[in-house]
């Protein structure tokens, strides 16, 4: 039995933020829909991104604004466990699935909606992406541009879309736990920028209004402090270190042969290296600079100083098919109809009695449609006026229409 055996999701949502969390639900085991314009996700030219929220679902490509659409939505709202999306607020309204909406057709449905900055004005109403709130939330003003001079710095792609569909799915399960006890279901909301302030969640301000004063990384953007950050290395690779234990500290002097720094005053207390860190970076990087990435790794193994080589993802290719990842079973593997052999990122959370299970690539465009028709009753008949009529989309059989739609 898995996780979420029999547990029916419909996912409306596009792009990232929305269709991440319902990924990541399948992978434990629920049945979910990604229903869709026939015109495709907003994000699906952007393949790669797309790819990475979308696996182990069903696709319906359905014109929901069409009334025979929309009859067909509800239709599926009836079945389904939870409705989910990300869309403005005001848009699931004027599409006729807002939770009041679904409620009507299913009273105990759990609906979630990811915002960008949440249900309450004044900023309810507003839409946008994941770059504006790592600035909301204080990210990109955090992580380089506190005293050391440089300017903010933007973190990376999605961070904050997948940050917030992962605190949906607590959501939802939270929703579903409180639906079994009492009956009832719920409308749920979480947003982009509360994804944000997560990366943010260990900064506060005292009494006195003064602010902790919180690690930043240093001028080159390289560490956070002399011990704990990235060292370039003689095959211009690097090794990351966080030797911040004072035992830690013994053991890397010993392995990087500077073993007398451990009677040097600067450097013999935590406190002590704190205040004097320019210079023991000065010390360390030749040190770091005279063997290979490779070579440091295994020599700060063998004497217990936490470290690591930062994988070069050559997006993702070297991650992916690295050994240790792939002995942990963080990869997983399966056929695409247009791509063939795909690996991806593999489960999220593991289970020891009741596992998840990774049910197959990501969909094509209404890939689906027939058969989630089919099982809501649809006559075979009804589906071909559907298709004709451009309410419903499914690839055909050699998939050269998709190809000429879809595939750039």
């Amino acid at each position: 039995m898995l996780a979420l055996d029999g547990v029916v999701i419909l996912d409306f949502g596009q792009y990232l933020a929305g269709p991440f969390g319902p990924m990541v639900l399948a992978d434990l085991g629920a049945t979910v829909i990604k229903i869709e314009p026939v015109t495709g996700d907003g994000m699906r030219l952007a393949s790669k991104p797309f790819f990475g929220c979308q696996r182990g679902k069903r696709s319906l490509a359905l014109n929901v604004k069409d009334p025979k659409g929309l009859a067909i939505a509800h239709q599926l709202i009836a079945r389904a466990d939870i409705v989910h999306h990300n869309m403005t607020r005001g848009v699931a309204t004027k599409l006729g699935i807002d939770y009041a909406a679904c409620r009507a057709i299913k009273p105990d449905v759990v609906y979630c909606n990811t915002y960008a900055y949440g249900l309450p004005d004044p900023l309810g109403h507003f839409g946008g992406l994941d770059p504006l709130y790592q600035a909301s939330a204080g990210l990109e003003f955090e992580s380089a541009a506190v005293g050391e001079g440089n300017v903010p710095l933007y973190y990376r792609f999605g961070m904050c879309d997948a940050s917030n569909a992962l605190l949906s799915t607590v959501g939802v399960l939270l929703a579903l736990f409180h639906r079994m006890r009492t009956g009832e279901g719920q409308e749920l909301w979480t947003s982009l920028h509360d994804g944000g302030v997560i990366f943010s969640s260990d900064m506060w301000v005292g009494p006195n209004g003064q602010p902790w004063d919180r690690p930043h990384l240093d001028a080159d953007l390289q560490r956070l402090d002399a011990l704990y950050g990235l060292y370039r290395t003689q095959d211009d690779d690097w090794i990351c270190i966080a030797a911040v234990r004072d035992h830690e500290f013994a053991a890397l002097c010993g392995a990087t042969g500077v073993a007398h720094l451990l009677d040097d005053e600067r450097f013999s207390t935590m406190a002590a290296r704190g205040r004097n860190q320019s210079q023991l970076v000065a010390l360390l990087e030749p040190v770091f600079r005279a063997h290979t990435a490779r070579f440091w790794t295994r020599t700060l193994d063998d004497a217990g100083v936490p470290n690591e080589v930062p994988l070069d993802s050559f997006d993702g290719r070297r991650i992916l098919h690295d050994d240790d990842v792939v002995r942990l079973g963080m990869t997983a593997e399966y056929e695409h109809p247009l791509l063939g052999l795909m690996r991806q990122f593999g489960s999220l959370i593991d289970l020891s009695d009741t596992p998840g299970k990774i049910w197959g690539p990501p969909p094509l465009v209404g890939q689906h449609s027939r058969e989630i028709l089919e099982e809501s009753g649809v006559a075979a008949a009804d589906i071909d006026a559907l298709l004709a009529d451009g309410v419903v989309f499914e690839p055909d059989a050699g998939l050269e229409l998709y190809r000429q739609r879809f595939v750039n």
